[in-house]
C-alpha cells in the first residue's frame, strides 16, 4: 500500500492557486497574476486609507486636535490623481461623437499613501504564494 503525499500548503496557498486555475493563469509568475494583485491591493489600500482618514479626522474633532481636517487625516486621506480624458475636475468623459458610434472616453486613478502600502504588501503575498506545486 502506497502512503499517500502529505503537501504542506496553507489556505492562503491552495485559494490563490485554486483562483489562478480558475481564471486560466497555471503558469504561477504569469502578468496578469501581476496585475491582479496590483489592482487588489490598491483598491484594498484605498478604501483602507480612507477608512483610517475618516477615523482619524472623528478622533481629530473628538479630541480637539486640530478639528476634522488634522494633519493626520489629510496624510492618509491626501491622494495623487490622474485623470486622462476628463477635463478639468469633473469626471465627465470626454465624448467624441461620430453620428452613428457615441465613444465616451476617460479613465481615473487616485492613488494614496495606504494603497501604495496595501500595492507593495500584495506583491510580496504574492510572490509568498508563487510557491510550485
Amino acid at each position: 500500500m502506497d502512503a499517500i503525499p502529505q503537501h504542506n500548503f496553507t489556505y492562503l496557498q491552495m485559494a490563490t492557486t485554486d483562483f489562478c486555475y480558475i481564471f486560466g493563469m497555471a503558469n504561477r509568475n504569469t502578468f496578469g497574476r501581476l496585475v491582479l494583485f496590483i489592482v487588489l491591493g490598491l483598491i484594498i489600500g484605498g478604501v483602507l486609507g480612507e477608512a483610517l482618514g475618516l477615523l482619524f479626522g472623528e478622533l481629530g474633532e473628538l479630541m480637539n486636535a486640530g478639528g476634522y481636517d488634522n494633519i493626520v487625516r489629510n496624510f492618509f486621506v491626501a491622494s495623487f490623481d490622474l485623470n486622462l480624458g476628463f477635463p478639468g475636475d469633473k469626471a465627465q468623459p470626454v465624448i467624441l461623437d461620430l453620428y452613428l458610434i457615441k465613444l465616451a472616453l476617460g479613465f481615473g486613478l487616485k492613488i494614496n499613501v495606504v494603497s501604495v502600502i496595501g500595492m507593495i504588501i500584495s506583491i510580496y503575498i504574492m510572490k509568498w504564494s508563487g510557491g510550485n506545486r
